[in-house]
């Protein structure tokens, strides 16, 4: 009888939570010496010819933070564009229109100033999220047959998406004159500099989900300083996955973001999962493609949750922008995936889709050693390694299979790639035991 994955991937999840061995949870009889079994399936529960994919954006900016547009203009242009699923991630250390003139950068006119927060002003003002839209001049989620998401990014240190939650931290007063250039000490009512895992904890006690922001983003900008592969593995070690769910990996540097992607994937999986996500950082309706897909049995608030928390999605991302104001849009063409089979008994997974050029599968790199220095590199770090190419991989033969392997369908629109990037499955080769912990 076919064992469920789901179960082992539960199983999986729990035990990096508990600081168990896997080995410990699996039945030896379940894994041979020499042969690899897939433990983790993002998709496992997808029933492929009932599930409906949604477009999710899950990190928009708007005029109550540094965004250009109002949400109703947001949510307005996304869902001509066929996003069903949003998240405004204004955030937490901005007040409202600093992109009118004379009240922090510009470039906009006064009159299209918002109005909004009003009086009397949310709670945690003005690090409170953009939420309900209704209080912002939007309609509402479910006038638009959406989901939306209470979202925002914290913005001290690492940026962070923060979903599902109205955390924010805010390092002055209401109407201090603030520049481009981000706070670099922030501290509690004791006096001590609030870190990047205190915002995480608190998060996490208010019951939201949390992922990384765009770490290739460039040391030439002031509000940012980029980490080391050190410093990711700590957060990940230290945060557990049903809090710190995953990493943006399609927004900025694509090689620097995927190059990272592979190098945590390497050390933590299969026992502690890092979903990548895609994300545009719309500032301005003219943006880069790339957003996420989720595969949902309806389109809910908890099903969409539940889909974040356990990888049910894809990203595609374009080398194409787009401009969501235009008429027509000029949307990139993209692969359709039909359906993903894990196959127990070949020992194989195979990806049926239409439209697509090549499907790669990537797994881990031939070296966790660094290329470059990550400081000034857009390629710091290995690329995890093609291990395959063709719709189906044979996982029991495949000598440079190690502990994940995630697939990426592509196909070319002229100058442009579009690519459609899973999720990464969790594999064990052989019965070694496998510790929750990362390797540093």
């Amino acid at each position: 009888m076919k064992r469920s994955l789901f179960l082992i991937s539960t199983v999986l999840a729990i035990s990096s939570c508990a600081g168990l061995k896997v080995s410990d949870q699996i039945e030896s009889s379940d894994i041979h010496k020499g042969t690899s079994i897939v433990v983790l399936d993002p998709y496992e529960r997808v029933e492929w010819h009932t599930f409906q994919q949604h477009k999710s954006a899950l990190h928009l900016h708007t005029l109550q933070s540094d965004g250009h547009h109002m949400p109703e203009e947001v949510i307005g242009a996304y869902r001509e564009a066929g996003y069903s699923i949003l998240a405004i991630t204004d955030h937490d250390w901005n007040e409202p229109n600093r992109r009118i003139v004379g009240r922090g950068w510009g470039p906009l006119p006064e009159e299209k100033a918002s109005p909004y927060p009003k009086d009397p002003k949310p709670e945690n003002y003005p690090a409170n999220p953009t939420w309900p839209w209704s209080d912002y001049g939007a309609p509402s989620p479910a006038d638009q047959g959406m989901v939306g998401i209470q979202a925002s990014e914290l913005t001290y240190k690492h940026h962070i998406n923060s979903y599902y939650n109205n955390y924010g931290i805010w390092h002055g007063n209401p109407g201090d004159k603030i520049g481009r250039q981000a706070p670099y000490k922030i501290t509690d009512s004791d006096g001590n500099e609030i870190s990047e895992d205190d915002q995480l904890t608190a998060v996490k006690n208010k019951g939201g989900l949390a992922i990384l922001n765009h770490p290739g983003a460039s040391d030439d900008h002031s509000w940012w300083e980029r980490k080391s592969l050190q410093w990711y593995i700590d957060r990940y070690r230290i945060h557990s996955p049903n809090c710190l769910i995953g990493i943006e990996v399609t927004n900025g540097e694509a090689k620097f973001n995927e190059g990272l992607w592979d190098q945590l994937l390497t050390r933590f999986m299969p026992s502690r999962p890092i979903w990548g996500f895609g994300n545009d950082d719309m500032h301005t309706l003219e943006v880069k493609q790339t957003y996420n897909v989720f595969l949902l049995p309806e389109l809910t608030d908890s099903s969409v949750r539940e889909a974040m928390e356990t990888g049910q999605f894809f990203m595609y991302t374009s080398t194409k922008n787009v401009n969501y104001l235009e008429d027509p849009l000029g949307l990139s063409t993209f692969p359709e995936i039909k359906e993903i089979i894990v196959d127990e008994d070949s020992g194989t997974i195979t990806i049926h889709a239409s439209g697509y050029d090549q499907i790669k599968w990537i797994s881990a790199p031939q070296s966790l050693e660094p290329l470059k220095d990550y400081k000034t590199s857009e390629s710091p770090w290995p690329l995890g390694q093609v291990v395959h190419v063709g719709k189906t991989l044979d996982i029991k033969s495949n000598s440079k299979l190690r502990n994940y392997v995630r697939a990426e369908i592509i196909v070319k629109e002229g100058d442009h790639m579009n690519r459609i990037l899973t999720n990464p499955f969790g594999i064990i080769n052989n019965a070694e035991t496998l510790s929750s912990t990362a390797v540093d």
